[in-house]
């Protein structure tokens, strides 16, 4: 089995285990898949989702920020980040984003705002 197939059935059994339930398991896999590819910021993700769940914050808080760090573009952990980072109870009961969805092109959840010294900031754009 090559690098990439092993990294993508690692990263596949992780996500079943992680729906399941299976934690030791989700975790196993989630290690195998980091050892074969530790700059994935899908695996970082990964991590986080199980240490969420395990009720670990500060560490998934770490991981989500390392998938970021990885990947400044990764919309699932930027979400995940945004989720668990929020007081309001509904946002924390919201879908755990696992990356296994293709974003859509077209859904920008960010503007571009340029200042009086023409430097751009992004900000959240808001939901209609």
């Amino acid at each position: 089995m090559d690098k990439m197939n092993a990294f993508e059935e690692y990263s596949a059994s992780a996500k079943k285990a992680l729906k399941e339930g299976d934690y030791i398991l989700a975790e196993a896999k989630i290690k195998q898949a980091m050892n074969e590819n530790p700059h994935s910021p899908g695996v970082h993700n990964l991590y986080g989702i199980l240490e969420e769940l395990l009720n670990e914050d500060n560490l998934a808080h770490k991981h989500y920020r390392a998938a970021i760090a990885l990947d400044p573009a990764y919309a699932p952990a930027m979400r995940n980040l945004e989720r668990i980072s929020t007081f309001a109870e509904h946002a924390r009961k919201a879908h755990v984003d696992f990356g296994d969805t293709s974003e859509q092109d077209g859904e920008d959840v960010y503007i571009i705002e340029y200042n009086r010294n023409h430097v751009g900031h992004l900000r959240k754009k808001d939901r209609k």
